[in-house]
């Protein structure tokens, strides 16, 4: 999403949703610092003191797990996120916006999807108590909450994207980056 001069609430929610987002990217650096400290630990004591630290690869995953889900909605609202547009110049110029339109919905169905499955998922571990499969025994709903977090902010950015791009005026579209032009 981009600067908008505008009052309105698409404008703030934007806003809104920018300034969550940057919390959940200083996170999720925080959070990889962490993954490199405790593999660089386990190194030390695996192979200066011989005393492999049996926690590391369990708290990594899991750890990864949040930079994951952190990272969803933040690389959606920068366009840091896969796209494919090999096909855009042969779409001629009236049909662009309709493309454009139609592969942002694609984008905001797959969110809802993607929310609907790992909130159903996250449902179930917290239904089933379940517990995780390391080698540190623990309630698996107190680190999968970041699942249905991060897939429900993916969505909202997904949704206003193509909100925004819906009712902006065809001259201020920014035309997709073709490759050696």
């Amino acid at each position: 999403m981009t600067q908008v001069e505008d009052r309105g609430w698409l404008a703030l929610a934007e806003r809104g949703v920018n300034v969550v987002n940057r919390i959940f990217v200083l996170a999720a650096c925080a959070l990889l610092l962490v993954v490199a400290g405790i593999i660089l630990a386990d190194v030390f004591f695996r192979y200066v003191q011989s005393e492999p630290l049996e926690w590391v690869q369990d708290t990594s995953c899991f750890i990864l797990a949040f930079v994951f889900f952190l990272g969803l909605a933040p690389a959606l609202e920068s366009g840091s996120h896969v796209e494919v547009d090999l096909f855009d110049p042969l779409i001629p110029r009236p049909l662009r916006k309709a493309q454009r339109m139609l592969g942002k919905a694609i984008t905001v169905l797959f969110a809802g999807v993607f929310f609907y499955f790992v909130a159903r998922h996250y449902a179930h571990v917290v239904e089933t108590d379940e517990l995780s499969f390391g080698m540190v025994m623990f309630p698996l709903a107190q680190v999968l909450w970041i699942g249905p977090l991060g897939a429900f902010m993916f969505l909202v950015v997904a949704a206003l994207q193509f909100l925004r791009f819906a009712t902006t005026p065809p001259d201020s579209w920014s035309e997709p980056v073709v490759l050696g032009h």
